[in-house]
């Protein structure tokens, strides 16, 4: 007979706590890190990240011992790995060269070697944001292969939430009463940052993936709590925890993070309403008492962050007035019109992942301002959708998009998804929304938070239907 410790079942608990180990770290490092926008940040972010290949490949390994199927996981991987060769391939096709013009060495563009295939700017430069991707969607992706527990998946997310919370107060105290990063230890680049995030539009996203998240859980430890037997604590610390993460875009001057939290507290307020009022209707009891406190602890909450980010409210509106009056909304429009015409001028395969900040001066030759504001950046097109398809055509962006659609429809996910994963869908849904006229995925932090509520809905859903009664 053999150890208990080498129980299958065993073995699956140690790699479920592995890859649970290995994605918390994950996102717990990247977003105390700047969010990954630091240099060193993505360094260790792809060297810690890169552990997610060979666990995939230990993963794989136990499946095909146990005589599992790995049919359906493997053909999601088909367009990401697809994608992969696209960018491995184009890496190896330059398109620009190096030209000395009097003392400086300048990116000229020469044409690509073979015209017809995948190119690209910088190869390096290209290799490592393939490598970046590569790292944190394969961490994603091994909560598919390896958790076989729906609890396992509920103690990542309360850490990935509890995280968040943290820094929710950490930068709550840091913009009251510091001007700098980790209370003025760190320069600040620009004057919207939010605790760790050097980019409070950045900061918006990622809070508002992990406050769906937080929406999710709270709705689902209502209805295991329907009868009242169990504590109510946990369900008091979820909602002031949900409560400290939705006032922190208003201070981090983020207006269209702000609209995004509105809309998805919108949504669980709605829910919350409809469920209250079914629940009085069971007990033949009165709406009215219910509804009134919540509606004036939602006028609380919404009173006290337009309070606390009152200088941010005044600044962000001076601020857009500003900008209509200086028409920087036609030079974002502008912005658009030619990142669009660099995506028609190479449809099929783009110019190169990673290319936009060189390639975009093909159309605006004129130099940049080094004190400029962020909104005047060229850096990145201000939409990732668009950006993509400049960068890596019409096919890599439609890779990208079957790599979501593949698991989501499959598992059919969307039809039979359950409270928590259809709120974790519902926020991963408003960052790809809000991809569109924002650059949400330049973040690291943000990548890997989206991807981890992506997989986590998806395996959610798969062992939910493992346990769900036939017919």
């Amino acid at each position: 007979m053999k150890p208990q410790s080498d129980s299958p079942d065993n073995r699956v608990r140690v790699l479920e706590f592995i890859v649970l180990a290995h994605v918390g770290l994950l996102l717990v490092g990247a977003s105390w890190a700047f969010g990954g926008a630091a240099g060193w940040a993505r360094t260790l972010i792809v060297g810690w990240g890169s552990l997610s290949l060979p666990l995939v490949l230990f993963a794989v390994r136990r499946h095909a011992a146990r005589g599992q199927s790995l049919s359906q996981a493997l053909l999601w991987l088909c367009p990401f790995a697809a994608f992969a060769l696209l960018v491995l391939l184009s890496s190896f096709n330059p398109s620009f060269s190096a030209r000395t013009f009097g003392t400086q060495i300048l990116l000229a563009h020469t044409g690509a070697a073979h015209p017809a295939w995948p190119s690209t700017v910088l190869p390096a430069t290209t290799r490592e944001h393939l490598w970046l991707f590569a790292a944190i969607y394969l961490s994603g992706f091994n909560l598919v292969l390896a958790i076989r527990r729906r609890a396992v998946l509920r103690t990542l997310l309360l850490i990935a939430v509890g995280n968040a919370v943290i820094l929710s107060v950490f930068g709550t105290f840091q913009k009251l009463t510091s001007t700098g990063l980790y209370f003025g230890a760190i320069a600040a680049p620009n004057s919207r940052f939010f605790a760790t995030f050097v980019y409070g539009n950045h900061w918006a996203a990622y809070v508002v993936l992990l406050l769906a998240a937080c929406v999710g859980m709270l709705f689902y430890y209502v209805r295991r709590n329907a009868d009242g037997e169990t504590s109510r604590f946990p369900l008091m610390l979820g909602v002031v925890s949900l409560l400290l993460m939705a006032i922190t875009p208003l201070l981090a001057g983020s207006r269209a993070g702000t609209l995004l939290v509105v809309g998805l507290i919108g949504i669980g307020l709605v829910q919350l309403t409809l469920r209250i009022r079914r629940r009085r209707r069971l007990l033949s009891g009165s709406t009215a008492w219910p509804l009134t406190g919540l509606a004036l602890c939602v006028a609380g909450v919404a009173g006290g962050a337009i309070y606390l980010g009152r200088n941010a409210v005044q600044e962000r509106w001076q601020d857009t007035e500003e900008q209509w009056r200086t028409g920087l909304l036609h030079e974002r429009l502008s912005l658009y019109a030619d990142t669009w015409h660099l995506a028609r001028e190479r449809p099929w395969f783009g110019w190169g992942l990673g290319s936009f900040a060189t390639t975009l001066q093909l159309i605006r030759p004129r130099p940049i301002e080094p004190n400029r504001q962020y909104e005047h950046s060229y850096v990145d097109a201000h939409s990732d959708w668009l950006q993509s398809l400049a960068e890596v055509g019409f096919v890599g962006t439609i890779l990208l998009i079957l790599s979501v659609l593949g698991p989501l429809l499959s598992t059919r996910a969307w039809k039979f998804a359950g409270v928590l994963p259809a709120y974790l869908l519902g926020g991963c849904g408003l960052i790809l929304l809000y991809a569109g006229v924002e650059f949400p995925f330049a973040n690291p932090a943000v990548m890997i938070a989206f991807w981890i509520c992506f997989f986590s809905a998806i395996q959610y859903v798969r062992l939910s239907d493992e346990t769900r009664p036939g017919p």
